[in-house]
């Protein structure tokens, strides 16, 4: 920071010794015959070792008892807002006519149209509008007491040294000194404001380091909002005003485009932060994307007001940019297509990160949601990437926003198994599912319901109100084992495909060879069985 003041101060010295230089001229001849004669004589004799008040104000159309002190005006806002007059290129024919109004009309500067020379009565002299445009242009200059500060600073006809009056090297000294405590004080106070929000907001993984990139071009940016206040009162060389005047301007949309891009950043903590506390997970997937596109917006925008403060036109960009943008909206369709796929996708939210769905062939996990396609991981553990708009048009089946999940198979017995048993059997296998706490005991279908080719079939239709898949094929294993362990205890033989063979010289026999229990005594297993389950899930 030291080494910028100092840089800034021996630049005003170096400055003013180039402008003593070219200061040193032979006598001019005061002439009106042409734009270039009228400007270089109103510029000779407005110096301090020529200044002639009376030859100046033949420069313009003012009335006789005119007291607005034009000239003067007009030199003081030259130098405060560095308007650039080359003399060089202005023309020296004394009928130059405006191509814009075919007029005799000479604009000096194309970024002040509202200043220029017209040929009145065979001479070049600002006229009457010209004039009130320039002393309204030095009231808005010199305002909030701008202008008595640059009655008190008025030496334009003092002793100079190196180009620069004692004023003027006071006033430079004072303005670098102030500049350099204001920093020092704001980085402080913006320092511990920032950590006082942070707190508040309860933000982490914030460094010393990540503060201070973020507190330099704040307070950066303050020094030179107050410097475009205070140098066109130093009335600085033409030459130096005109380059610091074009760095200020270039230089307040920098340190904007800095800081709002260094920001973002602890935006994006911030909005994890808040992503983090939802049960969305596609809320933690919005926030690079977000975090991005605030980048590229900062960016763009931000470079589009730096060419606009270096007078540098953006409308021809803009429509090259737009004819281009039509040419690459042709060419990438799919990619314009993906995009808006995706905003699509987290408008309407079909699923989040950690969802299973199934989609024209894809099963699998999702995993990451981007701008141009989505992720899924499959359960062969391979990664598929779908584009995201050929997956805003598809017809998506989400297993992860099931509430209850459905388990649903077929128990086979055996055709000998008596009808008391059977019964017994799914009064058993009614209060295995009603005791677990992870089914839905109001959607639950157990019943006898068919006898087929080979076997007395009990249908088992229930629903498990689990968060997750791996949980769906626990409680799977866990029901399946207690329905074998039923079966071991109430002597219930599972069917398998079998067929019976008859053989009519034979006697008679009873199929199979199981031995059954009486109702009796199958109760009162159940009844053991029931109480030693209890027993287990107390313990």
């Amino acid at each position: 920071m030291k080494k910028i003041f100092l840089g800034l101060f021996f630049g005003f010295i170096i400055i003013g010794m180039g402008q003593s230089q070219s200061l040193t001229e032979d006598t001019v001849m005061f002439d009106l015959s042409t734009p270039y004669k009228a400007i270089k004589s109103f510029n000779f004799y407005s110096q301090s070792a020529h200044f002639n008040p009376s030859l100046i104000k033949k420069c313009a159309e003012l009335a006789s008892n005119d007291s607005t002190d034009f000239p003067k005006k007009l030199i003081q806002l030259i130098k405060g807002e560095g308007i650039s007059i080359k003399l060089e290129e202005i023309s020296n024919d004394p009928n130059y006519i405006d191509s814009t109004t075919q007029l005799h009309i000479y604009k000096l500067n194309e970024n002040y149209p509202l200043l220029y020379l017209k040929k009145i009565n065979g001479l070049w002299i600002f006229p009457k509008e010209s004039v009130a445009n320039v002393l309204q242009l030095h009231d808005k200059l010199f305002a909030f007491g701008g202008d008595v500060l640059l009655e008190i600073m008025d030496s334009s006809h003092a002793n100079q040294y190196f180009g620069l009056t004692v004023n003027q090297y006071l006033a430079s000294l004072f303005f670098i000194f102030t500049a350099f405590v204001i920093h020092k004080s704001l980085s402080k106070f913006i320092e511990k404001s920032a950590q006082r929000i942070i707190k508040k907001i309860k933000v982490k993984k914030i460094s010393a380091e990540e503060m201070t990139s973020l507190i330099k071009p704040l307070s950066f940016l303050i020094i030179i909002l107050l410097l475009s206040f205070v140098f066109p009162i130093l009335q600085l060389p033409t030459t130096f005003s005109f380059y610091l005047a074009t760095s200020i301007r270039a230089a307040i949309p920098l340190l904007f485009t800095i800081t709002a891009f260094r920001l973002i950043k602890y935006i994006g903590l911030y909005l994890e932060m808040k992503a983090a506390q939802t049960q969305n997970t596609m809320d933690d997937q919005l926030v690079p994307i977000i975090r991005k596109s605030l980048r590229v917006f900062v960016v763009t925008f931000g470079t589009l007001a730096i060419l606009q403060s270096l007078n540098i036109s953006i409308f021809p960009l803009l429509t090259g940019l737009s004819i281009g943008g039509l040419a690459f909206a042709l060419a990438a369709q799919d990619t314009i297509k993906n995009f808006f796929g995706s905003v699509m996708i987290f408008i309407d939210k079909p699923f989040q990160i950690g969802h299973w769905i199934t989609t024209d062939g894809v099963d699998g996990i999702v995993e990451e949601v981007g701008l141009r396609s989505t992720r899924v991981r499959t359960f062969s553990n391979s990664l598929v990437t779908v584009p995201n708009g050929k997956l805003a048009d598809a017809t998506i089946n989400n297993h992860g926003l099931r509430v209850y999940r459905r388990f649903y198979t077929t128990l086979s017995i055996n055709y000998d198994t008596p009808p008391a048993l059977i019964e017994v059997f799914i009064d058993g296998l009614k209060e295995i599912v009603n005791r677990r706490p992870d089914t839905n005991s109001d959607h639950n279908n157990i019943f006898f319901n068919d006898m087929g080719a080979h076997s007395l079939n009990i249908m088992f239709y229930i629903f498990f109100e689990v968060p997750d898949w791996s949980s769906e094929l626990k409680a799977r294993h866990e029901i399946l084992l207690e329905i074998l362990k039923l079966g071991n205890a109430l002597k219930v033989n599972f069917a398998f495909p079998t067929q019976t063979l008859h053989i009519p010289e034979l006697p008679t026999t009873p199929s199979g060879n199981s031995k059954y229990p009486d109702e009796l005594q199958a109760k009162e297993n159940l009844t053991q069985f029931l109480a030693l389950k209890k027993i287990k899930i107390n313990n």
